[in-house]
C-alpha cells in the first residue's frame, strides 16, 4: 500500500491547482466584507484571503442547490443558490484545491496568502433538498453551556460541509415561560418547571421536568439572546432554523388552573417525571398551541419546519385517539405557520401507518434514524410516500469511540436516491452529540453532492490531505487504516453503545459493546500519524486527531486488560492482581494527560463556559452540578441512565472514573487479603460526590500531544507461552522446553529481550538457543533449553517450570511477562489390579492411592480416539456404579478431558460399551457416549459449573443404560448425561482417563487422581412426579438493580417480565431461594432472560445450612438462553438452591425470570 500512497502523494502534490504568476503571490488588499457568506469567509480566512474570493449567487429556480468553483482572469469565483450554499462550495474547494480543512473537531487553515486557484471549474449539485443536521439531545450532550462564539463556528462548519437545515432548541426556555404565563403560571412558576440547560433537551421532548430547577431568570434571558443569534446566523445564511413545535406539553396542574383542559398524565421516563400531555383533540390545545407559536415567533421569528414527536419513548395516549391527536397538532401548526413542514423523527416503528394516514402528509418530512441497518429496506412504503432522509444516529450519549457505517452509507444512499419515485429527498445528520468523528461527518455530509458512491480509500487520501495540509504518505497510510477498521464498520453491528471500559462502572465481567475491526490494525494507525512530517503537525487538526487515535488505542487496550486483572482475582493471585490493577490505573493517568492536550477533550471547557453564564457563585455551583451529573449519574432519580453519556474528557477521566476504579480495587484488594467477600459500593453516591465536589479542571489545553501520544505507543506489550515435548519424564530423564515470546505491541520494537528458567532443586537446567535480541512490534522469540529431572524424582511429583523475560521499549520503559508449566514424574508402572493402556504418547505414576497421567490425544470423538488410562478389569456391572476423584487437571485446551472411562475392552480399539465422564478446564463435566455400537463416541452432553478443581466423577449401569454424574463433594451429584450404550458387556472394564484433546496446541495434559476407582452407591430415583418446592418461598440475592427484585425469579412466571437482575460487580452475583426444609432435590429448571440472542454463564449449588456449598450443576455453553430453561438433573440434599450468575453476553447484568426447584422433603 506504501508505494501507491508515495505515488498518490506525488499526483496530490500538483492536481487541481493552476499556476499563480508569482507577482500574484501576495495578498492584495480588499474591501471589507458585505454579504453573509462573505463575512463567514472573513472570519475563517482573516479580512486579506476572504477578500481573493468572489462570491456570486445561482438563481435557484426549481432545480437543486447547487455550488460552482472557478478561477476567472486571476480571481478565485464561487457561485451557488444560497450564502450557505456558496460556503459549501467554498469548503469543497478548501479541501480539493487550498487542502485545508474547517471541523467542529479540529481546523488547518496554514494558507498562503495568495489562495491557490482551481486548474478546472468544481460543479456540484445536491441530489436532495434537505440536509438536515443535529439530533433533539445534540443541546445537552454537545455542550449545554456553549457560548455565542463556539455556535457561530459550529454553523459556519455545518455551511462549509452543505448543511442547510439545523435544529435549535436553545432559548425555547423562553417561548415556554412566556406561553404559559398566559394560562395561569407566574414566571417563578415556570423556573420551577424547567430544568437547567443540561436537560433541557429531555424536557422539550416530553420525558423529564421538574428537575434541578428552579432555572434563573438571567440564564432564560441570557439562552434567548443567544438563540436569536443562533436562528438570526442560520436564516441569513439561507439555511432553514427547525424549531420545536408544540405539541401538548404542560406544566404541572394545568387542568386545576385551566377547568375543561383534559390532560394524560405522562408517568415516569427512566424513574424522572415526565410532564402531563395536553389533549390535542380538546378544546384547549389550540389557544395554547395558538400563544406557543406567537410568543416564539415573537423571540425568534417564524420558521418553515417544526420539529415534533407525540409520546416519545413511552409516552401514554391514555383515551386520546392517537391519528386523531396528530392531525389535530399539524392542524395547529398550519394554523399558526401557514404551508409550514412538520420534522418527525423516524424510530423503530415511529411514525406509525395510521399516524401518517391521519395528516397531511406533503408537510410532513420524516428524519430517519435507522435508514442504515440492514432489516430497513423499503422506506418509501413504510412512511407511505412521505418525505424522508436517509439518516444516521452513530453514537448515543455523545460516545466518543471511533466508529460509524460509512461504507454502508456510501452504497445505501446512493442506491435509494437512484430508485424511480422515490420519496427520499434528503439527509439526517443525528448523533446524539455532533463533536466527535469529524470524518465521519464530513462523509455522511458530502454524500448528497456527489454523483455516486466514491472510492472510500481516495475519499480518505483527500481527507488526509486537507486535513494536515499536504499529502503526507503517512497521513494517508493512517487514514486508510482508520477507514478500513473503525469506519468500516458493518451494517447492524453496533456503534451507539461503544466506549471503553475505563469509562464503565468498574465491573471485573465488563466486556464492552464489540467492536468490529482489528484493534490491532488501527493501532498502526497511531505509528502513522506520529510519523507526519513535523511541518504538518502544527495544526489543531492534527493535534486533534493524534489525541483522538492514541484515546481509542488506549480505550481499545483496556479491553484485553480488564480480563487478566479478572483471572488474577478469580485465582487469587495477589502478586498478578496488584501488577495489573497498577497498570491500569497507569492507563487511566497516561489517558488524561493524552485528552489534555487538546482543547476539545477538556471537562474543563465545558466548566468554565458555565460558570460565565451564571449570576453568582452559588448558580455557578449549580450549573457546575448540572453538567457533571449528565456525563455521571446522568440525574439524581434516574439510576437507570448512569454513566449513559459517559464520555473520554481530561478530568473526567482522571478524576471521576480514577476514583471510581480505585475505590473498587482497593476493596477487590482488602477481600483477597482477608478473604471476606467484598463490599458493596455505592457507585451513585461516589457519583454524587464528585458531581458536587467543587474540582475546576483545566480549561486549556497543556502538555505534549506529540509526546504523550508517543508514551501511547512505546507502551510495552507482550506475552509468553512456554511448551515442553512432553509433559512425563522419568527420574534422571529430560525434556525440552520452549518459551515464546510475543510482542504484542503493534508500534514499539521490545529491545534486549532477556530469557530465564527456572526449575525446582536438584533439576538441571541446561540452556540451548535463545541469545537475546531485539524483537519487532508483533514479531516471536524463542529459547529453549533442556531440563534433566534428579535421579531420584518421586514418581507422581508434579514439578513446576517457571520462565520470563524481560525487555525495554525504545521510550525506555520496562516490562516482563512470566509464564509456567509443570511437568509429572512418571515411574511407567503401575500397581495391581491397575493396568495402563494408551493409544496416544503417555506416561503414569502411582503413589499410594493417587494415580498421575501425562499423555497427548488430538480427541475422543468419531474415528479419532486418543487418551490415556489406567484401568480394571471388569470393574463395572450392571446395577452398580463406580466413581473416582480428580484432584488436579494441568490442561492443554479448553476440551482436555480427564475422568472415567468404560468399555467392554480398554485395550482394544473399537470395543463396544464405550462411554466417558470427564471434567474439563472450560466445559464443566461432560458425558460422552457410543450411541450405535461401533466403538466411536458420537453423543455428548455437558453440564457447566464444574471447574478443572476437584471434582468427583461417577459412571453408573443399568443393564446398557449408562450414565455420567460429577458432584463437588462425593455426595450430591449433577447428573451430567445418560443414555443407552449398545453391545456393552456383562462386566465392563473401567478406567481413569486422560485426553489432552490438543489438535490445537500440540501439547500434553497432566491429571491426579485420588482414592483410585471405587465402588460408588447409586443415588438415582426416579423423581419426575416430585412437586415444585420453590414458588414464593424466601429467596434474597447479593445485590439487585432497582425494580428488579429476588422476588421476581420464584413468582411462579416464566415470562420475560418481571425477573431479577443484578449486575456481577465483583465477577460474579448469586440469587438464593430457602426451601423452608431440607429437600431431596431432583432437578432444578433455570430460565434467563430470553430475547434469542443473548447467553448466560452460571453456576448451580446447594447446600444444608446457607454457609457451605456444593455444585449442582451450571451453564457455560455459547447456546442462547431459550423459553424453556435449562434443566438439570439432580441427586441432592438441599434446603437452599443457589444460582451464582457470572455472565451475560449482552450486557453487566445477571438476569433470572424463574427459577424452579423439584423434590421432595427429606424424612
Amino acid at each position: 500500500m506504501r508505494s501507491a500512497i508515495v505515488m498518490l502523494v506525488a499526483l496530490l502534490a500538483v492536481s487541481m491547482t493552476a499556476v499563480v504568476p508569482a507577482a500574484a503571490r501576495d495578498a492584495e488588499p480588499a474591501a471589507r466584507a458585505t454579504g453573509p457568506a462573505a463575512r463567514a469567509l472573513e472570519r475563517l480566512l482573516g479580512r486579506g484571503r476572504a477578500g481573493q474570493v468572489e462570491l456570486r449567487t445561482i438563481p435557484r429556480g426549481s432545480g437543486p442547490d447547487r455550488f460552482r468553483v472557478s478561477a476567472e482572469h486571476g480571481r478565485l469565483v464561487v457561485a451557488g443558490t444560497s450564502p450557505a450554499v456558496q460556503l459549501t462550495g467554498f469548503g469543497r474547494y478548501l479541501r480539493e484545491v487550498a487542502h485545508a480543512n474547517v471541523a467542529i473537531g479540529g481546523t488547518q487553515l496554514d494558507l498562503p496568502g495568495r489562495l491557490p486557484l482551481p486548474s478546472a471549474p468544481i460543479e456540484a449539485d445536491s441530489s436532495v433538498a434537505h440536509r438536515f443536521a443535529l439530533n433533539d439531545t445534540n443541546e445537552g450532550y454537545a455542550g449545554a453551556y456553549l457560548s455565542w462564539e463556539e455556535w457561530e463556528r459550529r454553523i459556519d462548519a455545518l455551511a462549509l460541509l452543505g448543511i442547510n437545515e439545523v435544529l435549535v432548541y436553545e432559548g425555547q426556555d423562553a417561548v415556554y415561560q412566556r406561553t404559559f404565563q398566559q394560562f395561569g403560571y407566574s414566571a417563578a412558576d415556570m423556573r420551577a418547571w424547567i430544568p437547567q440547560p443540561g436537560h433541557q433537551a429531555w424536557w422539550l421532548l416530553q420525558n423529564m421536568c421538574c428537575t434541578d430547577s428552579p432555572i434563573s431568570q438571567q440564564l432564560i434571558d441570557r439562552r434567548a439572546a443567544l438563540a436569536r443569534r443562533m436562528v438570526g446566523r442560520l436564516r441569513e445564511l439561507g439555511m432553514t432554523p427547525v424549531l420545536p413545535g408544540f405539541y401538548g406539553t404542560v406544566p404541572t396542574d394545568f387542568e386545576t388552573r385551566n377547568p375543561g383542559a383534559n390532560t394524560v398524565p405522562q408517568g415516569t421516563w427512566n424513574g424522572l417525571e415526565r410532564a402531563d400531555w395536553l389533549d390535542p383533540t380538546g378544546p384547549e390545545f389550540g389557544k395554547v398551541a395558538g400563544a406557543f407559536y406567537q410568543a416564539q415567533t415573537q423571540l425568534y421569528g417564524a420558521s418553515t419546519m417544526y420539529k415534533m414527536d407525540l409520546l416519545h419513548e413511552g409516552g401514554r395516549a391514555g383515551s386520546v385517539p392517537v391519528p386523531e391527536a396528530y392531525r389535530a397538532v399539524q392542524d395547529a401548526l398550519e394554523a399558526a405557520h401557514p404551508g409550514a413542514t412538520w420534522v418527525i423523527l423516524g424510530w423503530q416503528n415511529n411514525p406509525r401507518k395510521e399516524t401518517l394516514q391521519a395528516v397531511d402528509r406533503s408537510r410532513m418530512f420524516i428524519v430517519d434514524g435507522i435508514t442504515e441497518q440492514p432489516d430497513i429496506t423499503d422506506r418509501d412504503k413504510d412512511f407511505l410516500g412521505t418525505q424522508y432522509a436517509f439518516g444516521t444516529i452513530w453514537n448515543f450519549g455523545g460516545h466518543q469511540n471511533f466508529g460509524a457505517g460509512l461504507t454502508v452509507w456510501n452504497e445505501k444512499f446512493h442506491a435509494w436516491r437512484a430508485r424511480q419515485g422515490t420519496a427520499m429527498n434528503g439527509i439526517a445528520l443525528m448523533p446524539e452529540a455532533i463533536d466527535n468523528n469529524p470524518a465521519a461527518v464530513a462523509f455522511f455530509a458530502d454524500m448528497p453532492w456527489r454523483d455516486g458512491p466514491v472510492d472510500v480509500d481516495a475519499w480518505f487520501d483527500q481527507y488526509a490531505t486537507a486535513r494536515y495540509g499536504a499529502a503526507d504518505p503517512h497521513a494517508l497510510a493512517a487514514w486508510r487504516i482508520i477507514g478500513r477498521t473503525a469506519y468500516a464498520w458493518p451494517a447492524g453491528k453496533d456503534t451507539r453503545h461503544v466506549t471503553g471500559l475505563f469509562d464503565d462502572q468498574p465491573n471485573l465481567t465488563a466486556t464492552g459493546t464489540p467492536l468490529q475491526y482489528d484493534p490491532g490494525e488501527f493501532e498502526k494507525a497511531l505509528r502513522e500519524l506520529l510519523d507526519v512530517d513535523p511541518r504538518l503537525r502544527r495544526s489543531g487538526a492534527y493535534r486533534y486527531d493524534l489525541v483522538d487515535v492514541a484515546r481509542q488505542v488506549l480505550a481499545n487496550r483496556g479491553r484485553l486488560l480488564l480480563p487478566k486483572i479478572r483471572a488474577a482475582y478469580r485465582d487469587g493471585d495477589r502478586t498478578a492482581f496488584a501488577r495489573l490493577t497498577d497498570r491500569w490505573m497507569g492507563e487511566i493517568r497516561l489517558m488524561d494527560d493524552v485528552l489534555g492536550a487538546d482543547p476539545h477533550f477538556l471537562l474543563g471547557t465545558w466548566q468554565r463556559e458555565a460558570s460565565r453564564q451564571a449570576a453568582d457563585r452559588r448558580e455557578a455551583a449549580t450549573l457546575d452540578y448540572n453538567l457533571k451529573s449528565l456525563v455521571t449519574l446522568w440525574e439524581s432519580d434516574s439510576p437507570g441512565l448512569q454513566d449513559y453519556a459517559r464520555r473520554e474528557f481530561n478530568g473526567l477521566v482522571g478524576g471521576y472514573y480514577a476514583e471510581r476504579w480505585r475505590t473498587f480495587f482497593d476493596e477487590l484488594g482488602r477481600a483477597m487479603r482477608t478473604g471476606a467477600e467484598p463490599q458493596r459500593i455505592d457507585w451513585r453516591a461516589v457519583a454524587e460526590r464528585w458531581a458536587h465536589g467543587g474540582t475546576r479542571y483545566a480549561a486549556e489545553p497543556r502538555g505534549d500531544a506529540h509526546r504523550l501520544a508517543r508514551r501511547v505507543a512505546e507502551e510495552p506489550a507482550g506475552a509468553l507461552a512456554l511448551a515442553t515435548d512432553r509433559k512425563g519424564v522419568e527420574p534422571g530423564g529430560a525434556v525440552r522446553v520452549t518459551a515464546t515470546f510475543t510482542n504484542e505491541s503493534t508500534l514499539s520494537e521490545a529491545r534486549k529481550a532477556r530469557f530465564r528458567l527456572a526449575a525446582p532443586a536438584g533439576y538441571r537446567i541446561a540452556a540451548g538457543s535463545g541469545p537475546a535480541g531485539d524483537v519487532a512490534p508483533g514479531e516471536t522469540a524463542t529459547a529453549t533449553w533442556t531440563v534433566t529431572a534428579p535421579a531420584d524424582a518421586r514418581p507422581g511429583a508434579l514439578p513446576g517450570l517457571d520462565a520470563t523475560v524481560s525487555w525495554r521499549t525504545a521510550g525506555g520503559d520496562s516490562e516482563q511477562a512470566s509464564a509456567h508449566s509443570l511437568l509429572m514424574v512418571g515411574s511407567g508402572t503401575v500397581g495391581a489390579p491397575y493396568k495402563t493402556f494408551a493409544s496416544t504418547a503417555a506416561e503414569f505414576a502411582q503413589s499410594g492411592d493417587t494415580v498421575g497421567i501425562a499423555a497427548g490425544g488430538k480427541d475422543m470423538w468419531g474415528e479419532t480416539n486418543e487418551f490415556a488410562t489406567v484401568y480394571k478389569e471388569d470393574g463395572l456391572t450392571p446395577g452398580h456404579a463406580v466413581s473416582t476423584k480428580v484432584t488436579r487437571l494441568d490442561g492443554a485446551s479448553d476440551w482436555t478431558r480427564a475422568g472415567l472411562v468404560a468399555g467392554d475392552d480398554l485395550a482394544r480399539a473399537g470395543s463396544a460399551g464405550y462411554a466417558t465422564i470427564a471434567v474439563t478446564p472450560a466445559h464443566g463435566c461432560v458425558f460422552s457416549r457410543d450411541a450405535d455400537g461401533d466403538g466411536r463416541l458420537d453423543h455428548y452432553t455437558e453440564v457447566g459449573g464444574f471447574t478443572a478443581g476437584e471434582v468427583h466423577v461417577r459412571l453408573s449401569r443399568d443393564g446398557d443404560r449408562m450414565t455420567g454424574s460429577c458432584s463437588s463433594d462425593g455426595r450430591n451429584w449433577a447428573v451430567v448425561g445418560s443414555g443407552t450404550v449398545p453391545g456393552t458387556a456383562g462386566a465392563q472394564d473401567v478406567g481413569m482417563f486422560v485426553s489432552a484433546v490438543n489438535g490445537h496446541t500440540a501439547q500434553e495434559a497432566i491429571a491426579q487422581f485420588g482414592g483410585g476407582i471405587v465402588a460408588s452407591p447409586s443415588t438415582s430415583r426416579d423423581g419426575s412426579g416430585d412437586p415444585l418446592q420453590s414458588l414464593r418461598k424466601p429467596v434474597t440475592a447479593l445485590s439487585s438493580e432497582p425494580g428488579r427484585p429476588p422476588e421476581a425469579a420464584n413468582d411462579g412466571s416464566r415470562a420475560n417480565s418481571p425477573y431479577w437482575g443484578g449486575q456481577m460487580t465483583y465477577g460474579e452475583n448469586w440469587w438464593r431461594v430457602d426451601l423452608g426444609a431440607v429437600d431431596d432435590v431432583s432437578r432444578v429448571n433455570v430460565r434467563n432472560y430470553v430475547d434469542g440472542t443473548r447467553y448466560y454463564t452460571y453456576r448451580l449449588e446447594g447446600s444444608l445450612d446457607g454457609d457451605h456449598w456444593f455444585t449442582l450443576g451450571g451453564r457455560n455453553g455459547p447456546r442462547p438462553a431459550a423459553d424453556a430453561g435449562d434443566t438439570m438433573t439432580t441427586e441432592a440434599e438441599a434446603r437452599y438452591i443457589r444460582v451464582v450468575g457470572s455472565g451475560n453476553t449482552a450486557n453487566l447484568t445477571f438476569h433470572l425470570t424463574e427459577v424452579s426447584v423439584y423434590g421432595t422433603p427429606v424424612g
